[in-house]
């Protein structure tokens, strides 16, 4: 059997965790629908992110849709996605676990951004 070659790791984890703002769409009905809540991201990679914010989402198995609002270099990024997974962390803090929803275009620049973040931290 080959052994698989990867050229980028599967998950960026930042040593420091980068400031982001969520933002749940008006469209739900949802805690905190229609706001920007401060939080940061703890890791990143094409498919997905783990962010922790104050934002209590009373997460349940259902499809919470997020806007997660973050810059890595230059850009403003604002990638949309669904919350797979939640829970509490720590007192009134909460981790999700955030799927993006990326275009072929939103995918190829946050591929961009990563790859130039990853290389002005070395």
């Amino acid at each position: 059997m080959e052994g698989v070659s990867r050229k980028e790791p599967f998950r960026y984890v930042m040593n420091q965790p980068i400031e982001c703002w969520l933002e749940v769409p008006a469209s739900n009905s949802g805690p905190g629908a229609g706001k920007l809540t401060e939080g940061v991201m703890l890791d990143l990679s094409r498919s997905g992110c783990k962010i922790r914010s104050s934002l209590n989402l009373r997460f349940t198995s259902g499809d919470t849709k997020l806007i997660i609002h973050f810059q890595l270099n230059e850009i403003k990024l604002q990638l949309e996605g669904s919350v797979r997974w939640g829970w509490m962390f720590g007192l009134g803090q909460f981790q999700y676990g955030v799927r993006l929803d990326l275009e072929e275009a939103e995918e190829e620049q946050l591929l961009h951004e990563i790859e130039t973040w990853t290389l002005s931290q070395h």
